[in-house]
């Protein structure tokens, strides 16, 4: 069996497919699978591959669901290594990532899973700059309480995992596309130490096709406040609690505020009654609804 299986969903991504394999072949550890999941493709991402002949690559194609957590959950349930890693079909590794990797998670036999550090680069493959967010910094050993408070920031593409712990957690949550990746690493991180390795060594695309970049604002706001009313849910630590109560009731008052800005004023004030059910006396909260209110009635006089 292989050492580490990488996971590799992807559609109709031709363009960016084959630098995303090659960045597996050219790997320092060799010891792999890479579990290419094809969601539907009608262009000729599969065959391109496939004409590669690297008989560590499987292909599965699935039909078209638009998920890439179910496209994920396939290639886990397929995977044989003892580690499985993630990458997306227009993100890139460099040649040390897996070796790094491994030997950080050798060096702290408590740790079950690991990340890297990560840069960006445009749709030419030129370095570009962080748009959004906070910097990597590298945290080792138990990160729940850092994630949740915004001090420890992990990409899905520089994770790797002991399938074990993934069988433990769950898989992905495909009720919360896009925002499935951060819902299974707040899991691991209640559940697990993480190896965190410096160099940035997973590079990220920023493209105007890019998954999240599709994603509608509004949308992105409420699947966040699901993964904290999630997390909320999980634990049974009152502040660890709180503060996911919060996070949620957050992006939902954001929310609210997009569509109302927007003229959707319904759907605002449901976004508002939510972010009162997880703090119900939040100064935030209530003017945010006085706002909405504001609003609307400013486009009944109109």
């Amino acid at each position: 069996m292989p050492t580490v299986s990488v996971i590799l969903p992807t559609y109709n991504r031709g363009r960016f497919l084959l630098e995303a394999v090659r960045s597996v072949i050219a790997q320092t550890w060799t010891d792999w699978e890479l579990i290419l999941v094809d969601d539907g493709s009608t262009d000729d991402s599969v065959s391109t591959i496939e004409r590669l002949g690297d008989q560590r690559i499987r292909t599965i194609t699935i039909p078209h669901s638009g998920s890439p957590a179910r496209a994920r959950n396939v290639g886990v349930d397929a995977a044989r290594g003892e580690w499985v890693a993630f990458l997306d079909s227009d993100d890139l590794w460099l040649p040390h990532k897996l070796e790094r990797q491994l030997a950080e998670l050798n060096a702290r036999p408590e740790a079950q899973w690991s990340t890297t550090g990560f840069g960006f680069i445009d749709h030419e493959g030129a370095p570009t700059h962080q748009r959004s967010g906070k910097p990597y910094e590298a945290h080792s050993g138990w990160v729940f309480d850092r994630m949740i408070e915004g001090d420890s920031v992990v990409s899905i593409q520089a994770v790797m995992a002991r399938r074990t712990l993934l069988r433990d957690v769950g898989e992905f949550d495909e009720a919360l596309v896009p925002r499935e990746d951060l819902d299974l690493m707040l899991r691991m991180a209640f559940k697990a130490q993480i190896a965190a390795v410096v160099e940035p060594l997973t590079l990220v695309r920023e493209h105007p096709g890019r998954t999240t970049k599709a994603s509608s604002v509004a949308q992105l706001l409420e699947q966040n406040a699901r993964v904290y009313t999630k997390a909320a849910d999980m634990v049974a630590n009152a502040k660890q609690r709180a503060i996911c109560r919060q996070l949620s009731a957050r992006n939902r008052v954001q929310k609210a505020r997009v569509l109302s800005r927007n003229g959707q004023h319904r759907d605002a004030f449901v976004a508002i009654v939510a972010a009162g059910r997880d703090q119900p006396v939040s100064p935030a909260v209530w003017r945010a609804a006085a706002g909405c209110v504001f609003r609307s009635l400013r486009d009944l006089a109109r």
